[in-house]
């Protein structure tokens, strides 16, 4: 469809052009036949005009007069402008898409329906290891190694002195902060290899042609129906340089002629005497008092169970007092003022 429409445009293109140059001779086959009419109307003018100055006139006796009038030609200067667009060259910025990698963290949740089998290619051969079972008498005697000191005489022990350099250097790794003289901040020039626009004025405004893409509807006489056939899955053999073993278990079936009846020993429980030595009582001396807490209760058994006798307390009242406010009754005693200043007299001499 696409090869079609510039076909199409590629034609339109040829026509409007061979157009133009046809109607550039018509044109100017017209300005050259408008200049020759008016050359040849003005001509007829003329003569029209001295057809009427040039007349005759008889007065009577027979005399003729001719007059003739003189005439200047006047010459028309006709000037054509045509006028042509010339091209005025202006800067054209193009744009340069350029890839720009900006790492974005997005959070991509991939959604696998249901799970799919992964096979995984094995370039060499495996031996799968097949488990027998291996029948095993029962019980067995069993040896079980139990290490204990065993004591070696010696005739003459001679004592050995082991000589150990003291005081001998140890090595401490202490860390020690160094400083790092770093300069003043400097300017880091970073090269971009990005295109800069730099703005560009233009005096007059120019045309912009805007290019609009239109649908083209190309006709057809006869539209045929094509038979298109379906796709049909084809099995592709792929080619493995390897050879593949698989297991694959099967029952297999072995034919006897006569079956034979054949007697199975049963297991026979055998005693075996195991030298186990006898216990004796290890009392470890703890010199501090261990006290285990148990989570739960334990029952102790005892053999005979004596009654205890428990001593139940009886609420017994007890009396106790509580202060109860009791009104008392106060006499009051009324003194006369002469009395009372003459005892003051009196106390103030005693003393």
């Amino acid at each position: 469809m696409q090869d079609d429409l510039g076909v199409v445009c590629l034609f339109a293109l040829v026509l409007l052009a061979s157009a133009e140059d046809e109607k550039k001779p018509v044109a100017e086959a017209k300005v050259d036949d408008t200049s020759a009419a008016e050359s040849a109307t003005q001509e007829d003018k003329k003569q029209d005009k001295r057809g009427l100055h040039d007349w005759t006139g008889s007065y009577g006796g027979g005399f003729e007069e001719k007059h003739d009038v003189p005439h200047f030609e006047t010459h028309e200067e006709k000037t054509l402008t045509v006028v042509k667009k010339v091209p005025v060259p202006y800067p054209v910025e193009k744009h340069i898409p350029y890839p720009v990698e900006k790492h974005v963290p997005v959070p991509v949740k991939v959604g696998v329906p249901k799970p799919y089998p992964v096979y995984k290619t094995v370039h060499y051969p495996v031996k799968e290891i097949v488990k027998v079972p291996y029948h095993v008498p029962a019980p067995y005697p069993v040896e079980k190694k139990v290490p204990y000191p065993v004591h070696v005489p010696v005739d003459n022990p001679v004592p050995v002195k082991v000589y150990v350099p003291a005081p001998y250097p140890v090595e401490k790794k202490v860390p020690v902060p160094v400083k790092v003289h770093v300069p003043a901040p400097y300017p880091v020039e970073k090269i971009v290899k990005v295109p800069v626009k730099v703005p560009v004025h233009v005096d007059k405004p120019y045309p912009v042609e805007k290019i609009v893409h239109y649908p083209v509807h190309v006709p057809v006489d006869r539209p045929v129906p094509v038979h298109v056939d379906k796709p049909v899955p084809v099995p592709v053999e792929k080619h493995v340089p390897y050879p593949v073993y698989k297991n694959v278990p099967y029952p297999v079936h072995v034919p006897y002629d006569r079956p034979v009846p054949v007697h199975v020993d049963k297991p026979v429980p055998v005693e075996v005497k195991v030298h186990v030595p006898a216990p004796y009582p290890v009392e470890k001396v703890i010199p501090y008092p261990v006290e285990k807490k148990v989570p739960y209760p334990v029952k102790v058994p005892v053999a005979r169970p004596v009654p205890v006798e428990i001593e139940k307390h009886i609420p017994v009242e007890v009396e106790k007092h509580v202060p109860v406010p009791v009104k008392v009754s106060i006499p009051v005693v009324h003194h006369d003022e002469h009395h009372h200043v003459e005892e003051h007299h009196d106390f103030h001499e005693h003393h």
